[in-house]
């Protein structure tokens, strides 16, 4: 929390000498005394005594005060805001491999369901379109706040052979808008366009990625990669992966590092959903600072009612 006005705060100094008030207040013996015929019938009027009832209405006042003087220093709270000029493509690897059943029910399905979970985190506002790459690149929805259109495209994604990485690279970064391109060469805090890209093997065929990612570094736009299944040992040949290819970690992980993002790995379906859930929220959204003197006077309104209200409900009267 910050404050506009933070010698402000010097007035709550004035709450512990209210509370000494109120201490010496009820050490204070009584001024004049009262003769009655029948005590044992004035205690039965005045009722059991309970500590919370009685220190109750002063503490609620006294939370009011403290808030009235903490709404004069201004106070400022980071609000998060969602982002409508940013314009974000998702780039997924279709690739034969990712039929493997490693991550349940597949990767494919998998990597289908985070993408939807990722778009359905995104602000009404916000631009999302899909690009996907087997042995070519595919522009499968171009970027639009029609999100419906692009969690169709998503349900549509066929898969084909060989993987060209920087292929869909490209891809996603020509589907973004011009300005989108080259605003990020002038924002000091991030751009308004990203790359979101997810693989599982390696490159074999089309555009070196590391070429694309120079490309895509000269245009202002960061690109943040994902890396689904397993790394370091190969794994088993199968009709989906005849070559035994892992997972290309280190080219994912430059590819992020060249243009300013970062690198994800996710070995399980929760995982990757866990990912792509952070992602939407990161990339969305921005945290603004925001005056909230009305609202803390409004609990300080709240904490005031609350005593008047306590001291009437707890406080006996005699008739």
């Amino acid at each position: 929390m910050n404050f506009i006005w933070p010698w402000a705060l010097a007035l709550l100094v004035l709450l512990p000498l209210l509370v000494f008030v109120y201490l010496r207040g009820l050490r204070r013996p009584a001024q004049a005394a009262a003769i009655h015929p029948d005590l044992a019938l004035l205690a039965l009027a005045r009722g059991r005594s309970h500590p919370l009832r009685r220190h109750l209405p002063p503490a609620l006042y006294l939370g009011a005060v403290g808030l009235s003087l903490l709404a004069v220093s201004r106070p400022q709270a980071a609000v998060p805001l969602p982002d409508d000029r940013t314009a974000i493509m998702l780039v997924l690897d279709v690739s034969r491999s990712m039929r493997a059943q490693d991550i349940e029910p597949s990767r494919f399905v998998a990597a289908q369901q985070a993408a939807r979970t990722f778009v359905k985190s995104l602000p009404t506002g916000t631009r999302v379109g899909l690009a996907s790459f087997s042995g070519s690149s595919l522009l499968n929805s171009p970027p639009t706040t029609r999100h419906a259109d692009v969690l169709a495209a998503i349900d549509g994604l066929t898969m084909g052979f060989s993987t060209a990485i920087g292929d869909g690279l490209i891809e996603g970064l020509k589907a973004l808008p011009q300005s989108d391109r080259t605003a990020g060469q002038t924002q000091n805090q991030r751009p308004t366009a990203a790359i979101v890209l997810l693989s599982d093997g390696r490159s074999n065929s089309g555009v070196d990625p590391l070429e694309a990612a120079a490309q895509v570094k000269a245009t202002g736009v960061r690109v943040y990669t994902v890396g689904l299944g397993t790394t370091g040992e190969s794994l088993r040949s199968s009709r989906w992966n005849p070559a035994g290819r892992s997972l290309d970690a280190e080219t994912l992980r430059q590819i992020a590092t060249t243009t300013g993002g970062r690198y994800y790995e996710a070995k399980s379906a929760s995982e990757l959903s866990a990912v792509y859930r952070e992602m939407g929220r990161s990339l969305a959204w921005s945290v603004e600072w925001r005056e909230i003197s009305g609202l803390v006077g409004a609990l300080a309104g709240l904490l005031l009612l609350g005593s008047l209200g306590a001291s009437e409900r707890f406080t006996r009267r005699l008739q």
